[in-house]
């Protein structure tokens, strides 16, 4: 009889996808066939049509210079997507990483301690479980009204450690209850030494997973907020000639330095003159977060003691042995 597979295929799946958007960040930049930053302005002529791409934007696989056709602005679409991959991943590891960091301190403390401290650490967490993520990072970055790394990094990481403090809150409650803890304390052992002998490493291999999840939830936010218009650095306003008139008029925005996020800016317009650049940076950002999301549920599936494994050089199929009676 054939057992049930146990491999791990969000953990595969993951991995695989991770790595692969890992490497891009790495070596895209390198790939890039043109400069991410140059305006094609020359006109090019291709028997008996004439494109002129910083005008007119040069849809996919119609020159061959541009394989995945210009932007909006009229440059390379496949050379900015090889670029925009790393500041995307740089800036989601920043934030999770440091709302994962602030959340096991905050959640440690708040299960390991009492007293006027612990109560305050548990409101201004309700606060922030309360408030949208979205909305609290929006209301930030207009205020203060620089939209710089710096910004972005405070806007996304002050409300953001929540959900990591309650897990950690909750783990550190259940393993303060237990009997090595008691003797732990009885041989005089200090609080921040059994925090850093005892319960941290209880709490270490529930990490990995909580960064894979939190870097999902962070490129979502990232990307939410360049949809509004609100990414690092400064746009500017694509100028382009009215076929109507001798003049010019303001047929839209756009950004230098590529970023996924930032790509999605002024999408509706976009999706009228470039909707083939909404299509391809909705898909990376999408695969993205998907690749994180199927890495975090794979750790964590992999974390689970009551669920059966088997070494994956094994081979696919087992059969259970016949015992001598034959039944």
């Amino acid at each position: 009889m054939k057992r049930p597979s146990s491999y791990n295929i969000p953990l595969i799946v993951g991995i695989t996808l991770s790595a692969l958007f890992v490497l891009v960040a790495i070596i895209g930049p390198s790939l890039a066939p043109l400069d991410p930053l140059e305006v094609f302005d020359d006109v090019i002529f291709v028997g008996d049509k004439t494109y002129i791409p910083s005008r007119f934007p040069v849809a996919p696989l119609t020159l061959e210079q541009f394989l995945l056709g210009t932007d909006n602005a009229g440059r390379d679409l496949l050379s900015r997507l090889l670029t925009a991959v790393r500041p995307t991943l740089l800036l989601c590891l920043i934030i999770a990483t440091l709302r994962i960091g602030l959340g096991v301190v905050l959640g440690l403390a708040a299960g390991w301690f009492d007293g006027l401290a612990v109560r305050l650490i548990e409101v201004v967490t309700d606060v922030c479980l309360t408030v949208p993520i979205l909305l609290f990072a929006l209301a930030v970055i207009a205020f203060i009204g620089e939209r710089e790394l710096p910004t972005f990094i405070l806007a996304l990481v002050l409300t953001g450690w929540a959900n990591t403090a309650v897990f950690v809150k909750n783990s550190t409650l259940v393993i303060k209850q237990a009997p090595y803890i008691e003797s732990a304390r009885a041989i005089g052992l200090r609080p921040a030494a059994i925090l850093r002998s005892y319960v941290m490493p209880q709490l270490w291999p529930t990490l990995p997973a909580l960064i894979a999840f939190e870097l999902a939830a962070t490129l979502l936010v990232i990307a939410e907020l360049g949809f509004l218009g609100m990414f690092i650095g400064e746009a500017f306003v694509r100028i382009s000639e009215d076929p109507n008139s001798a003049g010019t008029l303001a047929v839209g925005l756009t950004a230098g330095y590529p970023e996924l996020a930032q790509m999605l800016s002024d999408f509706w317009n976009k999706m009228i003159t470039t909707p083939w650049e909404m299509i391809f940076v909705g898909v990376i950002i999408f695969l993205q977060i998907f690749a994180f999301n199927m890495l975090g549920e794979g750790l964590r599936r992999q974390m689970d003691v009551t669920r059966p494994r088997r070494a994956w050089w094994r081979r696919r199929y087992s059969f259970d042995t016949v015992d001598s009676t034959g039944d």
